[in-house]
């Protein structure tokens, strides 16, 4: 009793350092530097509430007038060795001229919430607008996460901070801090399975808040993209599976679940529909077609594979695709901020330890549901891949997958209150190095990109800045610095306090708990 008084305190920080954190990654990156961010600014833009006058449709209907700074925000796109320099320096809504551009959500290929939801915070200063939506995102992430871990049963409680820690370093982080919906699916198909085992396993106040942010991240993932919509219906059946009981109650709690999931779909169907059927789960594709594709380009004289080749190389390389969730071969940004052999090497080996351990001795269901998941992920993209003659490394990212990746350590670290997942003493040390120190690198990197692009080095990032900013804003080196030390005391208190999580209710299967009121 008297050491779980003692990490109360420590714990109650939590909050504040994921919010530093999560602050320091939404300005490690200028306004234009995620995927397809200039599609999703404008996007934002014509959903925001002075699209009528400003946003118009050409005569055509294939394109709309749009500020032309955040038409051109990504200017560095693809060049890593420039700087965010050549951005505009007057972010003045009613200064900036209007250019025509087709990229953005013109046929509505993306689900319309994250843009409708973003969109409310265009302004007169399209800087200032552009922050706020990515504050948006890093508070949504923050009260999901913190609401999941207050209102879930104590055992419960580690799958929350697993299933983002390990998938944070270094894309998740990084998407927190752009104006690219993924964000929005990585943060609800993370949130959605947990808060319905919650939502099956606990009564009264708790099942009831449970439920609100099991329907609050159904539709952020689903009407964000695609493709999350079909991953959010395979994350409620698995949960299904797992929790089912021959019970009048379970089929009466199954109602929400089948409403949302039905929601979803009707997401992804207005958005499949809207692209014709045909350009499957990726939505835009950002390849420079004057560069070729953004990663594994071919060699002069190389011949495209097909049929049984494509295949083969597509089944035998889909991991990479795994992998890139961790920075490994696909950089961040526009894919042209690549990161060391170190990011990926410890954010990987900090999941397998996590994970592997977290599946010992799994049950039946569980260990169907995580097989499920794990051919998902194979099938799913070469599916997606041989059905546009590409090879992996071509069109299809590795954030497609984030969300995908996500679900799988819930349904990893999802175990029973009588075999909690724990880990030694010299685990936790090892787990809170992976990930403090790959997001140390991570930052650096992201941040020396912009401010003097990667043809500049050394760590003094405040040396030579060709970018940042505003005058008076806290320099690189702190950005840096106090976002790092946040994330590592964040990692260490939360990794040191929950992987040893106390027993409260017995169990011997991963079947349902007896309800927590």
């Amino acid at each position: 009793m008297r050491t779980r008084f003692r990490r109360l305190p420590l714990l109650a920080l939590t909050p504040l350092l994921a919010a530093l954190a999560l602050a320091a990654w939404v300005f490690a990156s200028p306004i234009g530097a995620g995927p397809d961010d200039d599609f999703h600014l404008v996007s934002a833009w014509c959903a925001g509430p002075t699209a009528a006058e400003n946003c118009a449709l050409n005569d055509a209907g294939d394109a709309v007038s749009a500020p032309k700074a955040l038409v051109e925000s990504p200017c560095f796109a693809f060049e890593p060795t420039r700087s965010a320099a050549c951005q505009t320096d007057d972010w003045t809504a009613s200064a900036a001229p209007l250019v025509e551009t087709d990229r953005a959500n013109i046929g509505g290929s993306y689900p319309p919430v994250y843009y409708t939801a973003t969109g409310a915070f265009t302004g007169s200063n399209l800087q200032f607008s552009a922050l706020l939506m990515r504050g948006f995102s890093a508070l949504l992430l923050l009260g999901v996460a913190v609401s999941l871990f207050l209102l879930l049963p104590a055992h419960r409680r580690p799958t929350v901070v697993w299933a983002f820690l390990l998938t944070a370093v270094p894309l998740g982080l990084f998407l927190v801090g752009t104006n690219n919906p993924s964000v929005w699916a990585w943060i609800g198909v993370a949130a959605a399975p947990i808060a319905l085992v919650g939502f099956y396993e606990t009564e009264g106040r708790r099942k009831l808040g449970l439920g609100v942010v099991f329907l609050l991240s159904v539709p952020m993932a689903a009407g964000a993209r695609s493709d999350a919509a079909i991953y959010i219906c395979i994350a409620v059946g698995a949960i299904a599976v797992m929790e089912f009981r021959h019970q009048r109650r379970f089929y009466l709690d199954s109602l929400l679940p089948l409403a949302a999931s039905a929601l979803a779909l009707v997401l992804f169907a207005g958005a499949y529909f809207a692209r014709g059927g045909a350009s499957g789960f990726t939505g835009e594709s950002f390849d420079d077609p004057e560069r070729g594709s953004a990663v594994d380009r071919e060699e002069p004289g190389a011949q495209p594979l097909e049929g049984f080749g494509l295949l083969a190389s597509n089944l035998l390389n889909v991991s990479r695709l795994w992998t890139g969730v961790f920075g490994d071969r696909w950089g961040l940004g526009w894919l042209d901020t690549s990161m060391p052999a170190l990011v990926p090497a410890a954010a990987v080996a900090a999941l397998v330890l996590v994970g592997g351990i977290g599946f010992a001795r799994p049950s039946l269901r569980r260990a169907l549901m995580v097989a499920v998941v794990v051919s998902t992920l194979v099938v799913l993209p070469i599916a997606v891949l041989q059905a546009g003659g590409d090879a992996v490394g071509e069109q299809l990212q590795p954030r497609y997958l984030l969300p995908l990746i996500a679900l799988l350590v819930v349904l990893l670290t999802l175990v029973p209150a009588d075999r909690p997942l724990l880990l030694t003493r010299v685990q936790r040390f090892l787990v809170i190095v992976a990930l403090s120190s790959a997001q140390f690198v991570a930052l650096h990197l992201n941040i020396r990109r912009y401010i003097t692009g990667v043809d500049q080095s050394g760590p003094n990032l405040d040396a030579r800045i060709e970018w940042w900013w505003w005058s008076g804003f806290p320099s690189p080196n702190a950005v840096w610095l106090l976002g790092s030390l946040a994330f590592t005391l964040l990692v260490a208190i939360l990794v040191t306090a929950l992987s040893r999580p106390r027993v409260s209710a017995p169990s011997t299967t991963d079947a349902p708990l007896a309800p927590v009121r």
